[in-house]
């Protein structure tokens, strides 16, 4: 099922038309929560993307947490994909600001009172970010980025909340 969902996801972005534009793709690393590895893909509008981000779940924010009838001791995988909307802000148009929000996978270990061995958990929710990403003059191919956002776990513990962000860095080519 994941593989299809990752397979139909990088489909619906590789389909779109092309025009001139500056960037087309981005792949970078981000520490923080989720930490790991993404992949953007700039649409033709120029002012939206998808991005698609692979990587480790509860790491800063949430490590040892109360979860359902027990908790979470440790690092997770987490997977999700960003519809996301970015204009340049009025100060520097080599600052820019973007916002977005799709959906989000996550996998971690549960540890409960009833049993010594821990219960692989899954969960489906919602994920919202908001951030800065500024573009040197200097290094036009590189972007640095901060970011901040929200987890809302849909299944199978509804409004779960669990706090996203981090900084990081881009290749755009």
């Amino acid at each position: 099922m994941l593989k299809r969902l990752v397979l139909f996801l990088f489909l619906c972005c590789s389909l779109t038309a092309t025009k001139a534009q500056m960037k087309d793709w981005a792949a970078g690393f981000r520490v923080g929560e989720p930490g790991g590895f993404m992949v953007k893909r700039y649409l033709p509008s120029g002012k939206n993307a998808v991005e698609f981000n692979f990587g480790t779940y509860g790491g800063l924010w949430g490590t040892n947490r109360s979860y359902q009838e027990g908790y979470f001791q440790n690092i997770g995988f987490s997977l999700n994909a960003l519809y996301l909307w970015h204009r340049p802000t009025l100060v520097n148009s080599d600052l820019h600001y973007y916002y977005g929000a799709g959906p989000q996978f996550v996998s971690r270990n549960l540890f409960s009172d009833k049993s010594i061995y821990p219960e692989a958990k899954r969960g489906l929710g919602a994920a919202s970010i908001a951030g800065l990403e500024y573009f040197p003059i200097d290094a036009p191919n590189l972007s640095f980025f901060a970011e901040l956002g929200l987890y809302t776990e849909l299944l199978p513990n509804p409004f779960f909340l669990h706090i996203q962000g981090g900084v990081g860095v881009k290749v755009n080519f």
